[in-house]
């Protein structure tokens, strides 16, 4: 129940970012439309940047948890299991110590904006803290990842830890 759960949030958190990613394609064309007759969006440029840093963000805890990051895989993989378990273990923490501190950095800048009711700069002016938001919940999601990965790998078997996951045939084609 827990890993539906979390595959679901991770799932959605994707489908923010592909929506962000729509929102980016709808902007750029909107924009090139609005040129041609003479006009403009007001902060499309703006816009463009959030959408592309939200997109980017949102879609991290998935595609860690899909393996779609680069990873050191193809050396721990070749280990034996017991040593392959723990280097991947080790490997996990130190992304979980990377991201817990970048976690505390970013939930600190973005509450320093809202508390000093800091706003964005350019032809949009709204708190600071909104188009930022997407960062922190990104960044958060990403480090539920890396524990939930952590606590995946230290329950399974050791025989049965990769750090990739095998390509099937049936993972390439589209469904």
């Amino acid at each position: 129940m827990l890993r539906r759960f979390l595959d679901g949030v991770y799932a959605a958190s994707l489908a923010m970012a592909a929506l962000f990613l729509v929102g980016v394609f709808l902007l750029m064309i909107g924009e090139a439309v609005f040129r041609t007759a003479g006009s403009y969006i007001k902060g499309a440029n703006e816009m463009v940047g959030w959408f592309c840093a939200a997109a980017g963000f949102l879609a991290l805890p998935a595609t860690f948890k899909r393996g779609d990051m680069v990873r050191v895989g193809f050396v721990v993989d070749s280990l034996p299991p017991a040593v392959r378990k723990a280097m991947l273990l080790v490997c996990l923490a130190i992304a979980w110590v990377f991201v817990t501190y970048m976690l505390k950095s970013v939930g600190s800048y973005l509450f320093e904006g809202w508390r000093y009711e800091e706003t964005t700069q350019g032809m949009i002016m709204i708190p600071v803290w909104i188009p930022q938001l997407s960062f922190l919940v990104g960044v958060a999601l990403l480090w539920l990842a890396i524990v939930d990965e952590c606590v995946t790998v230290a329950l399974s078997p050791a025989h049965s830890v990769r750090a990739e996951k095998s390509m099937k045939v049936e993972d390439l084609s589209l469904h």
